[in-house]
């Protein structure tokens, strides 16, 4: 602790440089006066095109500092709702105004840049081969001001925020929307009449050429941790550093040496009993930066590179130990990291970037090396990339390659089509992946997209990313359109219709249920929504349940059938609500007594939010199972009637916009009774069996109270207390309570940690 606190006063010198444009939200300056400007804006949320003019301003223009946009909203003084929230965070509780901005005019990457009234920040990345991501966090600055029927936004965004190419001459080409969200009517009008979550977003954006300059940047990021276990004991005090560079010419590098991510925020919690692995985004802050390059995924199916396998829980083998009850004691769920590198470069219309990470060997293991290089061209409307990754696994004495070919067509502003081609091979044994896929949106109003995957059998992702199976075929379609226009008297503003068909089976054709969902929802004028789904899934085989036995490689399922109804409030004044109820009903089964399966769900929330600086979310759930069928092993199953209960209570407090307590908790308890024990003979029917089974219940707590206080712009002090726990039994009669309070009664961790983050 001494060398902690030590370091601590080192850290205290911060300098900000001042820019020639006070950002203040006070459009005062002469380039205002000059810069180009946008009054048309058009409905896009809930999407009917309306336009609007002249209710909003924006304006834009460039100097040697970086990019500025302004905002003038024109609004009376008692709609204007400023509340505070945590950065990224979606809500309807407050008015914002957004940039989307393509620096480099490409169509491949776009970066949504908000401000809400309270004057907490949204960033998030749109890439065109995947998903819209919040993760990452730039170093801009943005600002509001209230004025009489108005307020004013106010964004700076440096030459150096993101990497860029470099054009010829003085000028760049970008495109570029901005957008408007009025929180009393829940509606976002943006300039270009599209948004992120939309087929046609890169399509639809504006151009607009402006002057162009360079600015480099070199970041340095020291830190100091302390982190104490009080359940282990285990103490960690860490000094460590991020360190960014950005040339300003097309050239990036990010470097982390000892990296502490203990003020990270903590994971949903998910009991899983299926065979396929939960997915976790990242959340720490290094992986995020400057990352998109290195993104190729598939909704939540695949994806190439999954950086919460880095700094994962070592590998052990204390059996083979000569100390083993030593090793079983300092085992480790997380693996410290030496460092991680990362070096970005954009040039003319090729990008090219190389990743490499490197775990702390841990006493009894042997940490793992990461290995990433990427590439991507453009070709008109053409991109073609390539991207490798490699896992060294010295303790297992294991490498896994991944070579990926990817490429996006579009055709039109209608129809774009993508091909991944992907090569796995693991210790010399090799495997093929592959994805195709289309969005078409014949209309502003409709929307039809199809996928195709195939995944051989043992096809190996999971090393350095993700994959949700292999020996995996999937074919799926779907669309969906929009109903606007109701008489004025009418209560519904819109309504949605969509739907899912996918077919699944493994790569011999033993085929999964069909699926079929009917999704549809109704807005209402006053801004409520309810929405209502109905799906079947066909009779068929579940090709994972048993873990790819070689004997026993499925079971047969029946028929089954669900509806949903979800249902969203409105705003009120301090207060609002959800719910959610779902059912799902199964056939009986021939080849033993079944009564059918059936599940049933419930869900209410609420959100109090008293003031501008005060948010309060409460979250209850219910999950009832009869016939809940979970495997033990070979060809043995357990079938229970379960109940599962979540209870979650988040809050969020702000004093001005320096200090920031968050609450986050979840504690579930899971009760299964009533076992049944079965067997699948090789053809997948189910009979039952004369083997003894326990009920079972198992609660898990997860709570992470974090205070957070800003020094200066990305500077922090962090004090985290987080505990959490998980605790099974069998053939014990709990009550709820019981369970909910054992793991937390029992906990396996109590972590108190403070950090401190500076940026020079």
């Amino acid at each position: 602790m001494k060398v902690f606190f030590s370091f601590i006063l080192l850290f205290f010198a911060i300098f900000i440089k001042a820019e020639s444009i006070k950002v203040d939200g006070i459009l005062d300056e002469p380039e205002w006066e000059n810069a180009f400007s946008i009054n048309e804006f058009y409905q896009t949320s809930p999407f009917n095109l309306k336009k609007s003019k002249d209710e909003t301003v924006a304006y834009i223009f460039s100097n040697k500092d970086g990019i500025y946009v302004g905002f003038i909203n024109k609004q009376t003084n008692a709609s204007m709702l400023s509340k505070k929230t945590l950065r990224d965070e979606m809500t309807s509780l407050s008015d914002k105004n957004s940039v989307n901005i393509d620096f480099d005019g490409d169509g491949n990457k776009a970066y949504i840049l908000a401000i809400n009234l309270g004057d907490s920040y949204f960033d998030a990345i749109k890439i065109k081969t995947g998903d819209f991501k919040t993760d990452w966090d730039g170093d801009w600055i943005a600002k509001t001001k209230r004025y009489d029927g108005y307020w004013v936004s106010e964004f700076y965004l440096p030459w150096n925020l993101v990497l860029m190419n470099q054009p010829k001459g003085n000028k760049r080409k970008i495109k570029y929307s901005v957008a408007r969200y009025r929180a009393k009517e829940q509606i976002w009008v943006a300039s270009s009449g599209s948004t992120a979550s939309r087929p046609d977003f890169f399509e639809k954006l504006d151009s607009l050429e402006i002057a162009n300059y360079t600015k480099s940047r070199l970041n340095f990021f020291p830190y100091v941790s302390s982190n104490q276990n009080s359940i282990t004991k285990f103490n960690d005090n860490k000094i460590g550093a991020e360190i960014f560079y950005n040339s300003g010419t097309g050239t990036q590098i990010n470097a982390t040496f000892n990296p502490d991510f203990g003020q990270a925020e903590s994971d949903d919690v998910v009991i899983n009993f299926s065979a396929q692995e939960t997915f976790y985004s990242e959340k720490r802050a290094f992986f995020n930066e400057n990352q998109s390059l290195f993104n190729i995924n598939n909704y939540d199916r695949y994806s190439v590179m999954n950086t919460r396998r880095i700094g994962s829980a070592p590998s052990y083998d204390c059996e083979e130990e000569n100390d083993s009850v030593e090793c079983e004691d300092v085992k480790k769920n997380y693996s410290d990291i030496d460092y991680a590198i990362r070096y970005t470069q954009k040039k003319g219309k090729t990008e090219l970037g190389f990743f490499t990470a490197q775990e702390h060997d841990e006493s009894f293991s042997i940490g793992r090396n990461f290995y990433t290089i990427r590439s991507r061209t453009d070709f008109g409307n053409k991109t073609l990339g390539y991207m490798m990754t490699h896992v060294n696994d010295d303790f297992n004495n294991s490498t896994a390659t991944v070579n990926v070919i990817d490429y996006v067509s579009v055709k039109s502003d209608q129809l774009t089509y993508f091909t991944d081609l992907l090569f796995s091979e693991k210790n010399d044994d090799s495997k093929f992946g592959y994805r195709s896929q289309f969005n078409f949106q014949p209309s502003n109003f409709s929307f039809i997209s199809g996928s195709v995957l195939y995944f051989d059998k043992d096809f190996q992702l999971n090393d350095f990313g993700y994959l949700r199976r292999a020996d995996w075929i999937h074919v799926g379609l779907g669309g969906g359109s929009k109903k606007i226009d109701f008489q004025e008297n009418s209560a519904i503003d819109q309504f949605e219709f969509g739907f899912d068909l996918n077919y699944d089976s493994d790569t011999v054709g033993n085929s999964n249920p069909l699926r079929f969902d009917n999704k549809n929802a109704i807005i209402f004028k006053d801004t409520s929504k309810l929405k209502f789904e109905f799906g079947i899934k066909t009779s068929g085989k579940n090709t994972t349940i048993t873990r790819k036995n070689p004997d026993f490689p499925f079971v047969k399922i029946k028929k089954k059938k669900n509806i949903t109804l979800d249902f969203e409030a409105i705003n009120y004044k301090f207060w609002t609500y959800d719910w959610r109820i779902s059912f799902e009903q199964g056939d009986k089964y021939n080849s033993w007594d079944s009564n059918g399966y059936k599940r049933e769900f419930y869900k209410i929330a609420g959100s109090y939010f008293p003031n501008d600086n005060l948010k309060i979310n409460l979250q209850y759930r219910v999950r009832k199972e009869n016939e809940w069928l979970i495997w033990s092993e070979d060809n043995k199953f357990g079938l229970y009637d379960s109940q599962q209960d979540t209870v979650s209570v988040g809050l969020n407090w702000f004093s001005g916009n320096k200090h920031e307590v968050r609450l986050k908790s979840q504690f579930v308890a899971l009760q299964a009774d009533n076992p049944r024990s079965l067997v699948s003979d090789k053809q997948g029917y189910l009979y039952d069996s004369n083997e003894s089974l326990k009920p079972f219940t198992q609660g898990v707590v997860s709570f992470q109270i974090r205070y957070k206080y800003e020094i200066a712009p990305l500077s922090y002090i962090y004090l985290v207390y987080s505990k959490g726990g998980s605790n099974f039994e069998e053939d014990e009669n709990y009550s709820k309570s019981e369970i909910f309070n054992q793991p937390w009664n029992n906990p396996s961790d109590e972590v108190y940690s403070i950090k401190f983050r500076l940026k020079y």
